[in-house]
């Protein structure tokens, strides 16, 4: 599924349209050529609907005929049926925008709300939570998990180093005793700088992560319109996707 972008942006709209032919490719292809000219009135541009349809049918990609003709058309699903007398209807679902001086979201990218990229820097209080906020669930819980393991690994050096250097007190200067818990004391001293800058690190790039990376959806548990079709009827529809 082609990413979305953020709800409440009014920059883009969501066009269906459909196509027939005797091959899917060809159904697709004119379904797609219906979405160009709608697109190339509203905003205003020339398009050539043979010349593009005759592209698509020698496989030039619709990407590429965004890019000749400056329309830009995203498509977010289809579907196809056959009909009883052997053609095909392909119905599409395209996300155009609603101005043409706005390039289509894949050139644009996600990072258009700065104001969402706020919110997420400051959700990264919690390490991770930022980059969740965006849709990269793995990451933000690697992120989670390896701070709290840093974290509770530097604690841990901190009390195990204080019951060496009780050793030492109770020991005596310069015996077997002494020599060992000191090595041990500066072995896990060494070891809690080490975890402590590490986490620092890790916590500064969750930051830096939460507020630079492409949503890819606002919500882990994202809305995404798509196609429905019956023997009867074809409506575009909304469906849940858990992004990773």
């Amino acid at each position: 599924m082609t990413e979305l972008p953020l709800p409440g942006n009014n920059t883009y709209i969501y066009v269906k349209e459909a196509g027939q032919d005797k091959t899917p490719s060809g159904s697709l292809n004119k379904a797609l050529i219906h979405v160009f000219e709608t697109t190339s009135k509203r905003i205003g541009r020339a398009f050539d609907s043979e010349e593009a349809f005759a592209q698509l049918q020698k496989g030039v990609k619709y990407e590429d005929i965004v890019l000749q003709y400056s329309v830009p058309v995203n498509l977010v699903d289809h579907y196809t049926t056959k009909e009883k007398d052997g053609t095909f209807w392909t119905y599409v679902l395209c996300q155009v925008s609603a101005s043409k001086d706005v390039p289509p979201i894949w050139d644009r990218g996600k990072n258009i709300d700065m104001n969402y990229n706020w919110t997420c820097l400051f959700r990264s209080i919690v390490p991770g939570v930022g980059q969740m906020s965006k849709g990269y669930v793995g990451e933000g819980v690697f992120t989670l998990v390896g701070e709290t393991l840093l974290v509770g690994g530097a604690v841990g050096c901190y009390f195990l180093a204080e019951k060496q250097f009780e050793q030492m007190q109770s020991a005596v200067y310069g015996d077997q005793t002494y020599n060992s818990a000191r090595t041990n004391y500066n072995t896990l001293k060494s070891t809690q700088s080490f975890l402590w800058g590490a986490a620092g690190a890790l916590y500064i790039l969750n930051f830096v992560r939460a507020f630079t990376l492409d949503p890819k959806s606002t919500s882990n548990l994202a809305v995404v319109p798509s196609v429905m079709s019956t023997p009867y009827t074809t409506a575009p529809t909304l469906g849940l996707t858990l992004k990773f």
